[in-house]
């Protein structure tokens, strides 16, 4: 018996079906392109509108910033004096037309910047057993003047130098008017109720370690002095704590450090 074979219908590729998925893809195409494109734009423009809103809120916070500067103690927002580096000698002297803002303490005349932390330190020395007494401060152009031809005076009394002699050795101890640093009310002479010398003494001691941590400096060490003046261990120069301790950290003289800062 013979078997028939079914026929199949030729398969017939549907033309529409194929050419509406070619546009999907297409679209699908063009649509990821318009994304690749749009999501850098639209990024940018967050990061400019967030730097935008970041830059006004820093503006806001420094003029509030500004304000309660300008409403503060005008003395905290006052420059540093250039008194606190200025070298006074024989190279640089002061006219005698200088004087400085002084104010009391404990009868003597000084800067009323050294005040609060020479009250500090007289305070801390005496409860660490070095009471201290300040006994010299500002000293006048005319006083100055005075002090020095006196010292002259006496080395010609009692020695037969010259004149020229007499004032080389009276400058190492004692100054020119208007080459004194005590002209600036910066430099102040200090004194113990110790017996023998203040530079023997166990409160010299202590001020030389500690009275960078009040804005003091020894202005005359051991070492000699560009001004030619000697080892004077009662002498203390106010230069500000921050000074006091850049002098210290740097281990440089007073005039080597001024120097150095005139040109930073």
């Amino acid at each position: 018996m013979k078997r028939h074979r079914k026929k199949l219908k030729p398969y017939k590729l549907n033309y529409g079906s194929f050419e509406e998925q070619k546009l999907k893809e297409e679209k699908r195409t063009e649509t990821q392109r318009a994304l690749l494109f749009i999501l850098p734009v639209v990024m940018l423009a967050v990061l400019a509108v967030g730097i935008f809103f970041g830059y006004k809120s820093y503006e806001k916070s420094a003029a509030e910033e500004k304000t309660i500067l300008s409403s503060s103690d005008p003395t905290e927002q006052a420059p540093a004096d250039p008194m606190l580096l200025t070298v006074v000698n024989p190279a640089y002297p002061l006219d005698a037309s200088y004087v400085p803002v002084l104010t009391d303490f404990c009868g003597v005349k000084v800067s009323p910047q050294m005040t609060d932390d020479l009250e500090k330190l007289l305070s801390d020395a005496e409860a660490a057993g070095h009471p201290l007494t300040v006994t010299e401060g500002y000293i006048s152009y005319e006083e100055q003047k005075e002090r020095y031809d006196s010292a002259v005076d006496a080395y010609l009394k009692k020695s037969k130098m010259t004149l020229v002699k007499a004032e080389a050795q009276v400058k190492r101890t004692t100054p020119r008017e208007g080459e004194s640093e005590q002209q600036t009310g910066l430099l102040i002479r200090f004194d113990d109720k110790e017996k023998g010398s203040f530079a023997d003494g166990e409160t010299f001691k202590w001020l030389c370690r500690n009275a960078v941590n009040y804005g003091f400096i020894l202005r005359y060490p051991e070492t000699e002095n560009v001004g030619g003046l000697a080892y004077t261990p009662n002498l203390f120069r106010y230069v500000g704590v921050e000074n006091a301790y850049n002098i210290r950290a740097y281990n440089m003289s007073f005039d080597a450090y001024a120097a150095y800062m005139a040109f930073q």
